[in-house]
């Protein structure tokens, strides 16, 4: 486990963390709403090239070694976690400042360079087996497995060729997958659904894991970013597929 508490102008944690499976925690003690984004620092860079780079949020800069991260806790909790696969290096947490729409703010962020550390034995990686898989890739989402109500432990596997990320929601009453994939993410209108979790954006190949509380309901779970000159975000582009809590 990795606590990162998010004051309104800095990152506060352990400066280093064993390689292997881990568990990244968010915890928001300032005013401020916030996501974090683990990255990996390349051997030919250094953590404050690549913090500069990490301004205006662009697709290039997730494209490699970006290994996703707890999403902005929802309204009624203070913290948020990921559980990811790190192995021995320097990395960059991104802690982006979130809108009151949900947007992260791309010039709007702090950061703070963690070391993972190899241990004296290397324990082979295995995460918890998933009460749900999604698997994602360019214009497309495939969700796996049964899923009941309570805390679950959600598996989201990047097949695809570009970063993606993921939110879940609950859609509201008279709310259908139609409504979603009308409802345009960069204006402040409300979603047509209940905000429940997800995760940052994560490169290629990579994989990650959440633990959301999910309620009965029809949900959907959507990619918002978007690549390159494209208008459309990634659900209205086919990332976008609906799922139901029983």
């Amino acid at each position: 486990m990795l606590t990162v508490v998010a004051h309104d102008t800095s990152l506060e944690s352990s400066p280093t963390v064993p390689a292997g499976i881990t568990t990244i925690r968010l915890v928001l003690k300032g005013k401020v709403k916030r996501e974090l984004v683990v990255h990996r620092v390349p051997a030919s860079t250094t953590p404050e090239d690549l913090a500069r780079g990490a301004a205006g949020r662009l697709e290039r800069w997730f494209h490699d070694w970006s290994f996703g991260g707890p999403s902005v806790p929802h309204d009624s909790a203070s913290d948020a976690s990921a559980t990811l696969d790190l192995r021995p290096g320097r990395y960059l947490l991104v802690a982006y400042e979130v809108d009151p729409s949900g947007r992260p703010r791309a010039d709007k962020f702090i950061w703070r360079e963690v070391s993972v550390i190899a241990g004296s034995v290397l324990i082979p990686a295995r995460f918890a087996v998933p009460d749900v898989k999604m698997r994602i890739k360019e214009g497309r989402i495939d969700v796996s497995g049964v899923v009941r109500t309570g805390q679950r432990v959600v598996q989201v596997e990047n097949d695809g060729t570009r970063p993606h990320d993921l939110v879940i929601g609950r859609l509201k009453p008279g709310k259908t997958i139609d409504d979603v994939r009308r409802w345009d993410s960069d204006r402040t209108d409300p979603a047509p659904f209940v905000y429940v979790g997800g995760l940052t954006p994560m490169s290629n190949g990579l994989t990650a894991q959440a633990k959301l509380v999910l309620q009965t309901g029809d949900h959907v779970v959507l990619c918002r970013m978007r690549h390159g000159g494209d208008r459309e975000h990634d659900y209205q582009r086919g990332e976008l597929v609906s799922f139901k809590v029983n």
